[in-house]
């Protein structure tokens, strides 16, 4: 990435006439076949005209550029005599730029003007930049537009409900032993699991494994890592995140289950860091202790610390007290972070639910409802109560003739017609057959991205 400082005010003001953000000395960071722009302070600088600077400029839009160094405009003066070099004089004094900008009516290019300029234009400030870095268009993919990203497979989206109940039922980590006052829910679960943390920091991407506890009413993810690491370095700096969790088929299962039998999640969203700063306030108060409640309980070396103080208090005017002084203490010392990650979309994978009869059935094999003990051949983690929601859902879906229909439109497509000839000499049931079945979750689309209101 290119790094250019802008020129001092006067040349600056010249530029923004043509449109384009100045141009000026070279930095210690920019290749060394850059145009020098700037003399030296004793030697007078030179200009091409406006229209001949914005056509040489316009070949090297600069990734990134900084504001005019106050020093810089402090020292450039106009002429004592009030006179004006013309537009197109090419030794015009950079003082005298500043004449013919204010001759033009352009802006006056100080560091708030600047700042108002290089936004409005696309560019946003990047402290650990140094400067302003020019931001690309959006993205426009499939997880954006339709709320599905990847190889998807399957007639019928989920529902914001169901989507949350898999992002807990996936995240659900562990048993709950804790004091029982302090679990989240009656699942038993302490929601407690290792994730994979991307972060980046001046344009260079960085993974780390880290683990956080889910707040299953919010579905942020709680953490409190060690000061000065990587990732919390990162993150402070830049907070926008992507986060990720996967259970994969372990050795032992593989003789019965396949590689799509797995299932994960993909958090994307922003960091956001507490400071004591947000003690001064009832709501970042109530946002601490809370991210605190759920968290500390889970982890028994630290739990007695803050557990510890409240076992015999009865008061909540006094309870509440007393967790505050503990996350004064905590964010007070400097040693560690304490962070909530806030989703913007949560994408949710579960191959299982693949449905082409007969090359990719599993949602036929692990999903349909049997006799017995083990009401699901699938048992790779998943609660019944969560397999139960899938196949309810799936058959309110196709009770409905729009439902019905949306399922049968979308298994004419050709390369479903194939399998269903291979599935006919196999005497095999379809695998429209087998979505319209009402006892198996087969037709959920295998991917689906849910989006926080």
């Amino acid at each position: 990435m290119r790094k250019l400082s802008a020129v001092g005010i006067g040349i600056a003001s010249v530029l923004m006439l043509a449109g384009m953000p100045a141009v000026a000395e070279e930095t210690t960071e920019a290749p060394a076949t850059e145009v020098e722009t700037a003399a030296p302070a004793d030697e007078t600088a030179t200009e091409a005209p406006a229209t001949e600077s914005a056509e040489e400029d316009a070949s090297e839009e600069p990734d990134v550029i900084s504001p005019a160094p106050e020093t810089e405009a402090d020292e450039t003066e106009a002429p004592s005599d009030g006179t004006e070099a013309p537009a197109d004089e090419t030794d015009a004094p950079a003082d005298e730029t500043d004449a013919l900008a204010a001759e033009t009516d352009a802006p006056a290019i100080d560091e708030a003007a600047f700042k108002a300029w290089a936004e409005a234009n696309g560019w946003v400030y990047k402290p650990e930049e140094n400067g302003y870095m020019k931001m690309l268009p959006d993205i426009t993919s499939s997880a954006t537009i339709v709320k599905q990203g990847g190889v998807n497979f399957g007639a019928i989206d989920w529902d914001a409900d169901l989507q949350k109940a898999a992002v807990k039922e996936f995240l659900k980590g562990g048993t709950f032993i804790g004091d029982p006052a302090f679990a989240q829910d009656e699942s038993g679960y302490n929601y407690r699991e290792m994730y994979q943390l991307a972060t980046s920091y001046n344009n260079v991407p960085s993974n780390t494994n880290l683990e956080m506890v889910l707040d299953s009413d919010s579905l942020h993810l709680l953490g409190v890592s060690e000061a000065g690491t990587g990732k919390t370095i990162e993150f402070s700096s830049n907070p926008n995140v992507s986060v990720s969790w996967v259970r994969q088929i372990r050795p032992d299962e593989e003789d019965t289950y396949n590689y799509y039998c797995s299932y994960g999640v993909q958090i994307n969203g922003k960091v956001v860091v507490y400071t004591a700063d947000d003690l001064q306030t009832e709501e970042g108060q109530d946002k601490l202790i809370n991210l605190f409640d759920k968290y500390y309980p889970t982890l028994a070396s630290t739990w007695m610390a803050y557990g510890g103080a409240l076992k015999d208090l009865t008061d909540e005017a006094q309870i509440r007290e007393t967790k505050l002084a503990y996350i004064t203490n905590t964010l007070s010392s400097g040693a560690m972070v304490v962070y909530e990650i806030v989703p913007d979309n949560i994408v949710i994978t579960a191959p299982f639910l693949m449905n082409m009869v007969p090359q990719m059935n599993n949602a036929a094999t692990f999903t349909t409802q049997q006799d017995g003990d083990d009401k699901y051949a699938y048992d790779l983690l998943l609660s019944d109560d969560f397999l139960d929601k899938l196949v309810a859902y799936k058959d309110s879906f196709i009770e409905s003739e729009d439902g019905k229909a949306t399922v049968e439109a979308y298994y004419q497509s050709p390369m479903f017609q194939k399998l269903d000839e291979y599935a006919a000499k196999m005497q095999l049931p379809t695998s429209l057959e087998t979505a319209l079945e009402t006892n198996n979750a087969a037709g959920l689309k295998t991917q689906t991205t849910y989006i926080p209101e």
